[in-house]
């Protein structure tokens, strides 16, 4: 006879992380959708821009770029929220397990999850704006280069073909920021005292493993979201190398060895938060 198979662990009282896969896929989306179809744009603009000169038409594409890029910021700080709320939930399981005063801890942990659900909504936003910027620009451009009738059906065909794209790709973002948030908000309902149904010794490992898990899928040295904001400031320059990665599966990294790299705000917020707190091993 077979021998009975283990019960999943439920948990009872503590929450459990959101899925550590939805800023993966966005931060994928960003670099494998959203930039190439930038540079597609701008490939389509330089070739209408040899019979069909502009200098508005060049000038509101550029700012354009750089308004895009812009845009990738908020998704850069749903990343570092995530990791900064997981950190304050850590420590709010650490305090229940420890058997602490743990209200600052609650109060602490809720404060950042508030924050990372605003910063998700945000985003949601912002990329729909990114969406609809994109479109006006390049009705905008198709109206100054079409000027007394030239043919720019070569620009239309392309310029469509890449807002279809990065149409497409907003939405699947905006599909896994409304499933973040809303993973968030159950977070958020977590309670302060456990009343009839403490946890067991299992459930804190669990939870803590999870919790772990999510926060290092959210730790700064998973992500090149600064690379991609300058990456996508500027149309890429076809005369220069391409650059070489060490890392396959990760876009190539800019590098200038003739200059000290620059630490962004980001990863010094990381390097604080880390400073600050660090998960003691709960006893088993």
């Amino acid at each position: 006879m077979a021998e009975p198979q283990p019960q999943p662990l439920v948990c009872v009282f503590l929450k459990l992380p959101p899925s550590p896969q939805s800023v993966p896929r966005i931060h994928e989306i960003a670099w494998n959708v959203f930039l190439p179809q930038l540079d597609r744009l701008n490939d389509a603009f330089e070739a209408a821009q040899i019979t069909h000169l502009s200098p508005e038409a060049k000038k509101i594409w550029l700012d354009a770029r750089r308004s895009a890029a812009k845009k990738m910021s908020y998704l850069r700080d749903v990343t570092y929220l995530n990791y900064d709320a997981a950190g304050k939930f850590l420590a709010f399981v650490e305090a229940s397990h420890l058997g602490r005063n743990n209200s600052k801890a609650y109060d602490t942990f809720q404060t950042g999850v508030y924050h990372a659900i605003r910063k998700t909504r945000t985003a949601q936003e912002v990329l729909l704006k990114f969406r609809e910027d994109i479109r006006i620009v390049v009705n905008q451009i198709t109206t100054l280069i079409s000027d007394n009738g030239k043919d720019v059906s070569s620009f239309t065909s392309e310029s469509s073909q890449s807002m279809l794209e990065i149409a497409t790709a907003v939405e699947e973002c905006n599909a896994i920021l409304e499933g973040h948030r809303e993973e968030l908000e159950e977070v958020q309902r977590q309670k302060l005292d456990e009343n009839d149904n403490p946890p067991s010794e299992a459930e804190f490992q669990m939870v803590e493993e999870k919790w772990l898990m999510f926060r290092k899928s959210s730790g700064a040295a998973e992500y090149r979201w600064q690379v991609l904001e300058e990456t996508m400031q500027e149309p890429k320059d076809n005369d220069k190398p391409p650059t070489t990665s060490n890392n396959p599966t990760t876009p190539a990294m800019p590098t200038n060895s003739s200059k000290r790299p620059r630490v962004p705000f980001w990863r010094k917020f990381f390097r604080h938060v880390s400073s600050c707190f660090s998960v003691e091993k709960f006893v088993r």
